[in-house]
């Protein structure tokens, strides 16, 4: 049996239009020479956990802030400042994170600079973060806001499952999130 990929994934649940963006995005950014890194929802999808989810997170350098938006809204996706987000005229929202800052609120581990090949990977055509960079992120996430706790904790231990991770695999983890990888691979395995 072939495994189903993230498009045709977003394609059976009816979210072709955020896969769409996220490749349109990438031909974007790459014709500009703006590094950039998929984390979020897709990035997950793209490690192999299948699952929905409603925007595209992209972890852009601060530098590249003004020619990113310049290069969005040159193509029609329009910054929508009240929400803090670009959309495109079907409503797909692209949030930005900005390298350096906390992976979560009140978190010391930071995003990493999307230029560092070291930190992502391409799957399916698209620059998305590491594995370990995808799992610290979720749970400084996770850690440093209640309201996603649920939904970041969630998405680590369904990517440890597919990638059989046990607690070894936290030696790759920043050491602030490294206690709570190791409960979370347990937990999810009694």
């Amino acid at each position: 049996m072939v495994a189903a990929t993230t498009r045709r994934t977003f394609q059976m649940l009816e979210n072709e239009s955020l896969w769409q963006l996220a490749t349109r995005i990438d031909g974007l950014l790459t014709d500009a020479g703006i590094p950039y890194t998929v984390a979020g929802g897709v990035a997950v999808s793209l490690h192999g956990y299948r699952r929905n989810t409603v925007d595209l997170d992209l972890i852009l350098r601060s530098e590249d802030s003004d020619a990113f938006r310049t290069t969005l809204e040159t193509d029609g996706i329009e910054w929508i400042a009240d929400a803090r987000e670009f959309r495109t005229a079907d409503g797909v929202a692209v949030q930005v994170l900005i390298a350096g800052e906390s992976s979560g609120p009140g978190q010391p581990t930071v995003l990493p600079d999307p230029s560092d090949e070291r930190c992502q990977l391409r799957i399916e055509g698209l620059r998305v973060l590491s594995l370990a960079e995808l799992i610290q992120s979720k749970i400084a996430c996770g850690l440093g806001n209640l309201r996603r706790t649920h939904k970041d904790f969630a998405d680590v231990v369904e990517l440890a499952a597919i990638h059989n991770l046990d607690g070894s695999f936290a030696r790759f983890l920043h050491k602030s999130v490294r206690p709570e990888f190791r409960a979370l691979v347990r937990r999810s395995k009694s």
